[in-house]
């Protein structure tokens, strides 16, 4: 908050405000996607699932043989992308446009 005071103080609008914490949460959020989805495919196609693989066999004492094919598809990252940036880029925007709206003087109090 006494960051956007301090940007108001100088002269940035409302919308600049808006915009620029807006693009800042929008990239911190496509990083953590794609940072997430590039961990997990490694971790199912390159290592094996150590994590996952008790789960997926079953708790059987002899286990069947096992191996996941490497696939992406397109709609599924999509969705994924959109139920996980969009939903962080509106939770940043919301806090940061009441704190832009009110007077500089009362935010950096």
């Amino acid at each position: 908050r006494r960051e956007i005071g301090i940007l108001k103080a100088v002269g940035w609008e409302t919308g600049d405000i808006l915009a620029m914490k807006f693009w800042e949460g929008a990239l911190i959020s496509l990083a953590a996607f794609f940072t997430g989805f590039l961990l997990a495919y490694a971790h199912v196609f390159f290592l094996d699932a150590g994590l996952l693989e008790p789960v997926l066999k079953g708790w059987a004492v002899i286990y069947p043989r096992f191996s996941l094919t490497p696939a992406i598809d397109g709609l599924q990252i999509a969705t994924l992308a959109f139920f996980t940036i969009i939903p962080y880029t509106a939770a940043t925007i919301i806090p940061i446009w009441r704190a832009a709206i009110a007077d500089p003087d009362m935010v950096m109090r």
